[in-house]
């Protein structure tokens, strides 16, 4: 009887270590749970109804008649989508260019900087920005841009070169560069520049002093050493900050809408903008879908390239 009463025992307790176990690997999983079904209710299931809905001549109430490809046909056909696409490729090659320069030079010329204390004032003063409301930023700059009473073009006339003065926002020659130059020197949004700055910074905290002491001993200079060693270790980084600049520029929305609305004509028009106005403004919200899932269908092909281009650190010993 003793015998069986401990086998007994040991299946009982080896039963209950089981679903110890059991519970253990499950209870981090419903931790995120509240996570997994906010993001399936706010995100994916509404996706799930854009692309659905994208086949749909559907104003968002009434009307809803299924047109098969029609919406997508229709943006191609459409003078101003096209002209939005080339626009957000402008901005695209503009914020790629500028999130693999100004922020990785700041972070540079910051690391170089021996002091932890003066590193830590000026990374904050970088970064400082990035907590201050974009429309607030946009407004800003709406003001320094103006046509008439504009800080740039009363500078421009300060210094005898008002020749050069002009409605930076209302001219369609300057419009578009205008829009992509909003937040000079780039480091105070998260959007281009600081968060770009921060991971290039953290990047190179995380570099090995050995390297650069191994570089410096044989005979490396800072060009030598920022093309042989910093670039390759920042690659993953680069990577990041070129797919982050690829969402930003074919979503860029509030920038546009706040200070030309697209205009004039269609010189800084985005399919954010064209989205909206179709939704919104015109009740088309199938044809409004359809132009969602291609800003989605562009932003993959776009990534999957950068993905495919573009290397990753290599651990180096």
């Amino acid at each position: 009887m003793k015998k069986g009463n401990t086998g007994g025992l040991q299946r009982d307790n080896a039963a209950a270590m089981k679903k110890k176990s059991l519970f253990r690997m499950v209870k981090p999983y419903l931790f995120l749970l509240p996570i997994y079904l906010l993001m399936v209710t706010f995100k994916y299931i509404p996706f799930g109804m854009a692309i659905i809905k994208s086949f749909f001549n559907w104003n968002g109430a009434n009307v809803n008649l299924f047109v098969g490809l029609d919406n997508y046909i229709a943006a191609f056909r459409d003078i101003t989508f096209t002209k939005s696409l080339v626009n957000s490729l402008w901005i695209a090659g503009a914020d790629i260019l500028i999130v693999l320069t100004f922020p990785l030079l700041a972070a540079e010329l910051l690391y170089a900087v021996k002091s932890t204390k003066k590193q830590y004032v000026v990374r904050t003063a970088f970064t400082f920005p990035m907590v201050v409301p974009s429309v607030v930023i946009i407004l800003l700059w709406k003001w320094i841009l103006a046509g008439d009473t504009g800080v740039l073009n009363n500078i421009l006339t300060s210094i005898g070169i008002g020749n050069l003065a002009k409605p930076w926002l209302g001219d369609s020659r300057t419009a578009l560069g205008s829009i992509i130059a909003i937040g000079f020197p780039w480091l105070g949004s998260a959007s281009l520049g600081g968060l770009q700055f921060l991971l290039y910074f953290g990047a190179l905290q995380n570099i090995s002093k050995d390297m650069f002491e191994a570089a410096e001993i044989d005979g490396a200079n800072i060009f030598q050493r920022f093309i042989k060693i910093d670039l390759p270790m920042l690659a993953s980084q680069m990577k990041l900050t070129v797919t982050l600049a690829i969402i930003n520029a074919v979503q860029v929305f509030d920038t546009v809408y706040i200070l030309t609305k697209g205009g004039p004509g269609t010189a800084t028009i985005t399919p954010s903008v064209v989205l909206y106005e179709q939704g919104f403004t015109y009740r088309k919200m199938g044809y409004a879908s359809a132009i969602g899932v291609i800003m989605f269908a562009i932003i993959m092909v776009l990534t999957v390239i950068n993905q495919k281009l573009m290397k990753n650190t290599e651990s180096m010993d």
